[in-house]
């Protein structure tokens, strides 16, 4: 049963992670790591929100990795969300200190979060829906002039070199074919006269 709803937060997790990197093509272990922004999203609609609030001010800075500052699954999976829950349980009664993690009613409530959060295990990432006038106007295949200089055959955006003209400074005009075939004089051959 454990294994059951471990694989289901960390399904939930996946797609949290994903719904917070909106537009990034993500490799399968950045898929392992949540933002901040990403954990509280997530824990605001599951959960609600006073224990979003508890996770970004006391929980998520304890667990995350100080240079990323990103929470790795298994650590959410593990000791998170128990610790957040005595964190909720604190901020709610207003304790000046943490109950134990071993409280009962810290179990009791540690295991309610995992269960609204596996809960939306099966939630899919919403596809986005482009209406006629903005999918013409991003085909890159109708651009001309210019505009049509900046992106590739695939209409992926060539960057710098789509922006500005550059110059080739090798000395050869821009149309001749034979550059390079010539012996260079400071190599041994003499300059023709």
């Amino acid at each position: 049963m454990a294994d059951g709803l471990n694989a289901k937060l960390a399904q939930t997790f996946k797609y949290y992670v994903e719904v917070s990197s909106v537009g990034q093509n993500l490799t399968e272990p950045q898929k392992k790591e949540i933002k901040d922004k990403g954990m509280n999203k997530m824990l605001k609609e599951c959960c609600g929100d006073p224990v979003a609030k508890a996770s970004e001010a006391q929980v998520f800075p304890k667990y995350c990795d100080k240079k990323t500052k990103k929470l790795h699954v298994d650590v959410f999976v593990g000791d998170f969300l128990t610790e957040l829950a005595a964190t909720v349980i604190q901020n709610k009664k207003k304790l000046a200190k943490r109950p134990d993690l071993a409280d009962p009613e810290v179990a009791t409530l540690a295991s309610e979060l995992r269960e609204k959060i596996a809960a939306k295990s099966d939630a899919k990432p919403k596809e986005v829906k482009v209406d006629a006038v903005t999918a013409r106007l991003t085909d890159t295949k109708s651009y001309t002039g210019t505009h049509k200089e900046r992106f590739d055959d695939s209409g992926k955006g060539k960057g710098i070199a789509g922006r500005k003209n550059l110059v080739d400074e090798s000395g050869y005009v821009s149309g001749y074919k034979n550059q390079g075939t010539f012996e260079n004089p400071e190599e041994g051959a003499s300059p023709s006269k």
